[in-house]
């Protein structure tokens, strides 16, 4: 999972016990909030700095490949909630495929602004479909304080995060990864290399292995079967 990551690459060893205080946080006032992971915005991109669960973490990684709210959140700086709706397929098709398979039936993706800046943005995967409603101002209250400090003590340097990843070429012959770089490939319309680069680079950005993506991508779409 990506702490496993961060154990790595981290001297701060508090990241574990502040994402699991926000988490105790988030259920008092959502009880069906499943999981939830803080993601770090980075030279424009959006990296997930920890997670609760590795399902969090590959569902990040899905936004990072495809679209998805987390993504939206921080580059527009605005609340993304999401659901199972037609609109919430027809904008983030695998995204929405993915937190079915998950088990997720809604998302709320809040952005943690500093001095009017996006820095980061939580991610909250819940059970049911309006686990959200109404809670927004009261998430973000009490996820901002703990993703601030969290964001502020991190020495995370995700160029040895990519230095790391980059080792396992040999997924390339993998028949899960082949297999979810085609259909990547095939759903954006763009060459097999590129979807493998956008595979690899959005298990990067999770925390998470280009195995764990694929296997995901595969059993979200069953008719993309190996």
């Amino acid at each position: 999972m990506a702490l496993d990551w961060l154990a790595s690459y981290s001297r701060d060893r508090h990241l574990e016990s502040s994402i699991t205080s926000m988490g105790r946080r988030v259920r008092e006032i959502v009880p069906q909030c499943m999981a939830l992971s803080l993601g770090l915005l980075e030279e424009g991109l959006t990296f997930t700095l920890v997670s609760e669960t590795r399902e969090a973490a590959v569902l990040d990684a899905i936004q990072y490949v495809d679209g998805g709210p987390c993504v939206m959140a921080t580059e527009s700086g605005n609340v993304a909630q999401a659901t199972h709706l037609p609109t919430d397929e027809d904008l983030w098709h695998l995204f929405s495929r993915a937190q079915s398979v998950a088990g997720v039936a809604s998302t709320l993706s809040l952005p943690i602004l500093r001095e009017e800046r996006v820095v980061c943005g939580v991610n909250l995967y819940a059970s049911e479909p309006d686990a959200f409603d109404g809670h927004h101002g009261e998430l973000a209250d009490a996820c901002g304080a703990w993703a601030e400090g969290v964001v502020t003590n991190a020495d995370l340097t995700f160029t040895s995060r990519l230095r790391a990843a980059a080792a396992p070429t040999r997924l390339r012959d993998n028949a899960f990864f082949d297999a979810a770089t085609g259909f990547i490939a095939a759903h954006q319309d763009i060459d097999p290399e590129t979807a493998a680069a956008k595979i690899r680079d959005a298990a990067v950005r999770a925390g998470v292995s280009p195995a764990d993506v694929a296997r995901f991508l595969l059993n979200s779409n069953p008719e993309q079967g190996v």
